[in-house]
């Protein structure tokens, strides 16, 4: 898809009544496409991933995406669909939106993977699984210990999709098992 193209897209989606969510997942989706020029797959992580799982209960003020590809090799791409690189950000005049490229690796299963349909485009998203895991490891090793809210909201809205069998044997290789027990007990209280 050419840029002028995808500049429209953007301007379609910040003056859409959409909610913010929607626009940060439908703006990450333009720059997922941008980005194929040099074969890549960005990947939704971090507090985006915990909003969207969470159905907007969470709020986060970026967009976190892994990818394979460099700064260097991303940076012109994004520029050229009107971002500007502030710090570690690039962000958008229009519109309050902050991307960040944390890092090259995704901490999880790429066959885990969601792929999100939005405005004729594809973004990808790191696995509910995954992100429970991300969380887990925040609240023990971290403590940060706001993330039970989050952990438990998740695991209670996303029940039924996740893959326990995963969920259980990665989480005991993390360390994390007990807590994931704990918070699963917290959800199934309120199932029942």
């Amino acid at each position: 898809m050419n840029k002028n193209l995808l500049k429209s897209k953007i301007k379609k989606i910040i003056d859409s009544n959409k909610d913010k969510i929607y626009k940060n997942i439908a703006l990450t989706a333009v720059i997922t496409e941008a980005l194929k020029e040099i074969n890549i797959r960005p990947i939704i992580v971090g507090g985006q991933a915990v909003e969207f799982y969470t159905a907007g209960g969470y709020s986060t003020m970026d967009v976190d995406l892994v990818t394979p590809a460099s700064i260097k090799e991303i940076d012109p791409i994004i520029k050229d669909l009107g971002f500007k690189k502030e710090g570690k950000y690039w962000t958008y005049k229009q519109f309050d939106f902050a991307l960040e490229i944390p890092g090259s690796d995704l901490a999880g299963d790429y066959d885990k993977v969601n792929e999100i349909e939005i405005e004729g485009l594809k973004a990808y998203i790191i696995g509910i699984e995954d992100i429970i895991i991300d969380r887990l490891n925040r609240y023990k090793f971290w403590k940060e210990y706001a993330d039970q809210e989050w952990i438990v909201g998740m695991i209670y809205l996303n029940y039924e999709d996740i893959d326990w069998n995963y969920l259980y044997q990665k989480s005991e290789s993390e360390k994390t098992l007990e807590e994931l027990k704990e918070f699963k007990k917290i959800v199934d209280k309120k199932i029942k």
